[in-house]
């Protein structure tokens, strides 16, 4: 598990127990897009197990509510309006933030070079020097 009972109670500081812990770890995996098996980071470990007390702490009162579908208060067809209840939805602002810090979920940037003409030129005329050379050498 990503986090203990007293590492929640220490991150989080909130009480709980094993089973909620496996339900938060469980949402956890499933928006970071990996298993606890693949992750092998220390770092990304550690948010994770953030992550997990986060949500834990978000479920507290609650820990089946978010698997259950938000509640509606109305819907209207005409101009389509429709009025969700109180209920939040199913992962907690803070986890969404630790997980955005994972190693797998950051923006990469691919650093491009101008393409030179000239300098394309002249390495495809040295290939083609090193080809023929090999060719004509016998």
């Amino acid at each position: 598990m990503y986090a203990t009972i007293t590492e929640v109670a220490d991150i989080a500081g909130v009480s709980v127990d094993d089973a909620t812990i496996k339900k938060a770890q469980a949402i956890i995996e499933t928006a970071s897009g990996k298993p606890e098996e693949l992750v092998s980071d220390t770092t990304d470990f550690l948010w994770l197990k953030k992550a997990t007390a986060y949500q834990c702490a978000y479920m507290e009162d609650d820990p089946t509510s978010v698997f259950e579908q938000p509640n509606m208060e109305s819907v209207t067809q005409g101009e389509s309006k429709m009025v969700f209840g109180d209920k939040d939805v199913w992962l907690s602002p803070l986890a969404q933030k630790a997980i955005a810090n994972l190693s797998w979920r950051k923006s990469r940037r691919i650093q491009l070079q101008p393409f030179g003409y000239r300098r394309e030129l002249h390495r495809q005329s040295r290939e083609s020097r090193r080809i023929a050379e090999r060719l004509w050498s016998w």
